[in-house]
């Protein structure tokens, strides 16, 4: 595995923002990428604040459901991918192409203004990451708004009624399984269509053909989609062989939860944060059995 030097603190969001409490760059000099903006929060009192229910998945008995892929939705015309284009060192550009598969990529809102990413991977399964999701307590509700262009203007999107999580980890594992997938309380992916989910192996490592995209607030203020191709999964490892993994990606904050995938659409893990060598992504086959028992278990 990529060894993650130290890197001063780029995004400051301070201490706490409306009870959610930012992590600080740890000691291994990983920021998480959240998105906050003030001028966002979509509800104001405590009456109007939806409380979803919480569910935690044991990862040893996610592991013992064996090397399970989760397969993508069938019968969607996938949308031409154009050209990579480099600006500097900055690898993403802008998606306006709303078909699919980045129909099925959207944005993740809690109501007091913080967002991240999130990718469809089912009818109404969203996969994004634990850090991105009120595990804390936080009085808030959240929505997911598949292909959000300045707002709800291409496709409707649904709340959250379901958080799923994997149980606590430390060190590497932080990382590893920094995951969540959220149950919507509509069926958007029947008509987005949706992702599929697998693990990493070796053999897809130093390959310039991963995708991502997702709602950096560096760009447009997190207002549009921002995507990037041809991104290089450098390395894997240290909580499990296959999580947490290492990609050049580039990122911001607002990225969190974003997926990266190849050619195949079947998302390979979800953002994490990132430090001055690489950015940091919650993979594993831990995190592809949770969405396959997801679907099974919130039809």
């Amino acid at each position: 595995m990529v060894k993650i030097a130290p890197i001063a603190l780029t995004l400051s969001l301070g201490a706490a923002v409306s009870g959610l409490s930012i992590p600080d760059v740890d000691e291994n000099g990983v920021q998480v990428a959240i998105g906050f903006d003030p001028t966002a929060a979509f509800f104001t009192t405590a009456s109007d604040v939806e409380s979803p229910e919480a569910v935690e998945y044991n990862v040893d008995e996610l592991l013992g459901l064996g090397d399970l892929i989760a397969e993508p939705s069938a019968n969607f015309t996938e949308a031409a991918i154009a050209g990579r284009a480099i600006y500097g060192n900055d690898d993403r550009v802008a998606l306006t192409d709303s078909a699919y598969p980045w129909s099925a990529i959207g944005k993740v809102q809690w109501s007091n203004g913080v967002w991240c990413s999130g990718t469809l991977v089912g009818p109404r399964h969203v996969i994004t990451a634990r850090h991105c999701t009120p595990t804390n307590g936080e009085k808030v509700s959240v929505r997911f708004s598949p292909f959000y262009y300045n707002g709800e203007t291409k496709y409707p999107g649904s709340a959250v009624t379901t958080y799923i999580y994997a149980t606590n980890k430390a060190g590497q594992c932080l990382y590893g399984l920094d995951w969540a997938v959220h149950i919507l309380k509509d069926r958007i992916g029947e008509q987005r269509g949706f992702f599929g989910a697998r693990t990493l192996t070796s053999a897809m490592l130093n390959k310039n053909n991963i995708n991502n995209a997702g709602y950096p607030g560096d760009k447009f203020n997190g207002q549009r989609p921002i995507r990037s191709k041809g991104s290089k999964l450098l390395g894997m490892g240290g909580c499990a062989s296959d999580s947490p993994a290492t990609a050049n990606v580039d990122t911001a904050g607002g990225q969190s939860g974003s997926s990266i995938w190849a050619a195949d659409n079947y998302v390979l893990g979800t953002l994490y944060g990132s430090s001055s060598a690489s950015s940091i992504w919650a993979t594993g086959q831990a995190l592809t059995n949770a969405i396959s028992s997801a679907r099974k278990d919130f039809k």
